[in-house]
């Protein structure tokens, strides 16, 4: 699996974690072997001349394919350019080039080296990334939920108090912080204890050397599933969250977290939302800016009740499918 992350992002760790997850559950015959994204020139050296052609390449499911990060695109180019002998999966993602001339630009530079593998499968998470890579990419194209939906953590027990606000601070922001500012007096004001939070750790390396501060640790391998467990319990002993992250609203469905959901700048939160998570009466997607009428809508979802977790397994199902084959 290439494209492992090592830095700050919670969501894409948790991608990471349950892939993993996913092949010790589904396929606990299969040596899993995770590649860091700082590793891939290094590894596809080393690799070219040792793998067999029953070997199954994998790249990593987020956000990220597009000209907007493109510290990530360029790594998955060099992957799926090069084992073009070998099974490759790109794990469920969305997709964002934009429409511009540099946009325009990378999307020709990854159509021609994604172009080049024959036995490239790109997993789409949601139904317009499916359409995008069905419209621009002459590989197989599978759909599937984000496959952070697959994880199973323990249900909470514990008492709910306050509503946390799970908010991006990045280029994919589009909600206005004053709008959230007088959301937060506005809870606040009906006795509601409003925390702000992030799916990005502060106190861990970006992935952006810019943004890095010298003395931040890289996240380990070996203590993401304790930091997205840490997060998850800050979700569960919320009331309610409101968010504009797609895994903010995931973490939401997994522990049955009452959620909001505003929409990020490429639409892929709402696209998720409809797609899979419409049906859960405790998760709302909403496109409304007044703070007047977004305070209501927060207290009622709170009062939901809901007795079981939605079973996303099938929708893996042809993933499992060309995995085995």
């Amino acid at each position: 699996m290439f494209g492992v992350p090592n830095y700050n992002n919670l969501g894409d760790q948790a991608v990471a974690y349950a892939e993993k997850a996913f092949f010790k559950r589904v396929f606990p015959e299969i040596t899993y072997i995770e590649i860091l994204e700082s590793q891939t020139d290094e590894a596809i050296k080393e690799l070219v001349p040792l793998l067999r052609d029953s070997d199954m390449i994998g790249y990593t499911g987020g956000g990220n394919i597009g000209n907007v990060y493109l510290d990530h695109e360029e790594p998955r180019r060099k992957v799926f350019s090069t084992f073009v002998n070998n099974k490759t999966i790109s794990f469920p993602q969305s997709v964002n080039f934009e429409d511009t001339e540099q946009g325009q630009e990378e999307l020709r530079k990854s159509r021609e080296a994604y172009n080049k593998n024959p036995n490239l499968t790109l997993v789409a998470r949601e139904s317009q990334s499916l359409d995008y890579f069905k419209k621009h990419f002459d590989v197989n194209v599978l759909y599937t939920s984000d496959i952070v939906a697959s994880l199973q953590p323990e249900p909470s027990n514990g008492e709910r108090d306050g509503v946390l606000f799970i908010m991006r601070q990045d280029s994919e922001k589009v909600i206005n912080t004053k709008l959230i500012e007088k959301l937060s007096y506005k809870l606040n004001n009906v006795g509601d204890e409003v925390e702000q939070t992030d799916t990005v750790l502060p106190f861990k390396a970006s992935d952006s050397n810019a943004d890095t501060a010298a003395n931040l640790d890289e996240v380990r391998i070996s203590e993401r599933g304790w930091l997205i467990e840490r997060k998850l319990e800050e979700i569960k002993a919320s009331e309610a969250v409101v968010t504009d992250r797609l895994h903010g609203m995931i973490f939401c469905v997994l522990t049955k977290t009452p959620c909001l959901v505003f929409d990020n700048s490429y639409g892929k939160a709402s696209a998720s939302y409809y797609n899979w998570f419409e049906d859960l009466d405790y998760i709302q997607h909403t496109t409304e800016k007044d703070p007047d009428k977004l305070a209501p809508m927060i207290e009622g979802l709170k009062g939901y009740e809901h007795s079981h977790l939605y079973d996303f397994s099938h929708a893996y199902d042809d993933l499992i499918d060309l995995i085995k084959k």
